[in-house]
């Protein structure tokens, strides 16, 4: 068996965990994807500003993360696979997609916490066409174009392949109203996902040179982004903190401006450098990997989402605590294992069921 890479397991766990923590701050806080998302009432006095300086951080910090697992992609399959290895792979999550969609469906019908109709039971089953998920619908599309993409990736020579990069950074990037991404991609398009998975082709067949302490300056670099775009924010609405009117807005990028580069310091940090995990990390990580898309698909279920942090996690009660930072650790890392918990047990009895079934065809000599 092939050795896995720990640095990028981790990387899994790191980049979902971050994808929890986002949709905290922005679903939780500021109600994104609702008609008109919400301002938050951090309180005018040293711990509402502390806190939204920090809110902001985790804000900017955690907007790479849907770009990490399409570069982490790139990375393991610019190597072309078979197109059936595609297939399996996106059949695989497309069967988890549906089983969760439909499961969450029925449960909330169930107790009375929906009321059931026909056509939401049909989006349930066509979760890619109702696009319930953003991120899984263009995953799919990624994974089924991957042979066809990575073979035209494989046959590029070095300064070919960058010119294909410097293309796409053009079509794809956008801050504000300068930009190309506006017109021809956009954060959340198969286009711009797919660039995510050449970009991160690029980074395993030409590995940029190592030098000393390299993960560390990338992570300074990915630090500093973040951190001059939060002081950004807080500047910029110093006077909203004495406004009783008015509240704050934690603000955000498209994943298609400043995030792009941010992502790849952040990825670089994994992928370079001659560090290592700790073989109890190391394992952990490992052990994760096979349940780990299913965090997403339980948690940012379109009707779970409001449930969550509206009902059950409430984070804008604590925007005014000195406990905010320490709940919002403790609420990602609980939803993390809940859920990954969930598909663990899932999966195992997806397994217990496949045993006895073929028992029993050996007993009937239903063969």
């Amino acid at each position: 068996m092939k050795a896995r890479n720990a640095r990028i397991d981790m990387l899994r766990v790191v980049a979902m965990l971050m994808i929890i923590c986002g949709h905290l701050i922005y679903h939780g806080m500021r109600h994104v994807g609702l008609q008109e998302s919400t301002g938050v009432p951090f309180a005018d006095n040293a711990v509402g500003r502390m806190n939204f300086v920090m809110a902001q951080f985790l804000g900017y910090a955690c907007n790479i993360a849907t770009n990490i697992y399409f570069m982490i992609t790139g990375y393991f399959l610019v190597k072309p696979r078979t197109l059936s290895y595609a297939v399996s792979k996106s059949w695989k999550l497309w069967r988890t997609i549906v089983f969760y969609t439909l499961s969450v469906y029925a449960v909330l019908c169930a107790t009375g916490a929906m009321d059931f109709s026909v056509s939401q039971l049909i989006e349930q089953l066509m979760p890619i066409h109702s696009r319930k998920y953003w991120f899984m619908s263009n995953y799919i599309v990624v994974l089924l174009l991957s042979p066809f993409v990575s073979k035209a990736l494989d046959a590029l020579a070095k300064k070919e392949y960058q010119g294909l990069l410097l293309v796409l950074l053009l079509l794809n990037f956008a801050e504000g109203s300068w930009g190309y991404g506006g017109i021809f991609s956009g954060g959340m398009s198969v286009v711009f996902c797919l660039s995510l998975f050449a970009l991160g082709g690029y980074l395993k067949k030409f590995p940029l040179p190592a030098f000393r302490f390299d993960h560390v300056a990338y992570l300074v670099g990915y630090l500093s982004i973040c951190l001059f775009f939060t002081l950004n924010s807080y500047v910029g609405q110093l006077g909203v903190f004495g406004d009783a009117d008015t509240q704050l807005n934690i603000r955000a990028l498209a994943n298609n401006s400043v995030p792009l580069l941010s992502s790849v310091c952040f990825f670089l940090v994994f992928a370079s450098g001659r560090w290592s995990v700790p073989n109890g990390v190391s394992r952990l990580a490992v052990g994760c990997s096979p349940y780990i898309m299913a965090v997403y698909l339980i948690h940012d279920n379109v009707y779970l989402r409001p449930l969550l942090w509206d009902g059950v996690v409430r984070p804008l009660n604590y925007i005014n605590s000195c406990w905010f930072l320490p709940y919002c650790v403790a609420v990602v890392v609980a939803v993390f294992v809940l859920c990954l918990s969930v598909e663990y047990v899932r999966q195992k009895v997806v397994l217990l069921i496949k045993k006895y079934m073929h028992l029993f065809c050996i007993v009937f000599d239903l063969h």
